[in-house]
């Protein structure tokens, strides 16, 4: 199974793309390779979520159905948040918390909609 949406980062002049997969591994393999990014020696295990960067207009969070928590879900997007903000020199830490939210409630709302148990933890 896997679900995806795109969050539109207008301020930013980005787009973050949510995956929830319970094939990690080969879905982030293919962003790796689609769009040559090189792969980090911790980025070759197995990861219960993962950011990838192709440039600053286009970021993948993608977070294994297998360990989709609230707190692996709050840790990947805090890994959004600091990138999309230091990669504009932005270190105001209401922009990031505003920015925190948006991507939280919009993840969250997108859960909901497909369903999705959410495990405490």
């Amino acid at each position: 199974m896997k679900i995806t949406t795109t969050i539109k980062l207008d301020t930013y002049s980005c787009e973050l793309i949510f995956t929830a997969t319970d094939q990690m591994k080969n879905d982030s393999e293919k962003i790796y390779k689609k769009y040559k990014i090189k792969v980090e020696e911790e980025d070759e295990g197995e990861n219960e979520g993962i950011l990838l960067t192709t440039d600053i207009s286009k970021y993948f969070l993608l977070i294994d159905l297998k360990y989709l928590s609230h707190n692996t879900i709050a840790h990947e997007i805090y890994h959004a948040v600091v990138r999309v903000t230091e990669d504009r020199g932005i270190v105001d830490e209401e922009a990031q918390a505003w920015l925190c939210g948006h991507i939280t409630g919009t993840i969250y709302k997108f859960l909901d909609k497909k369903k999705l148990q959410i495990k405490h933890g």
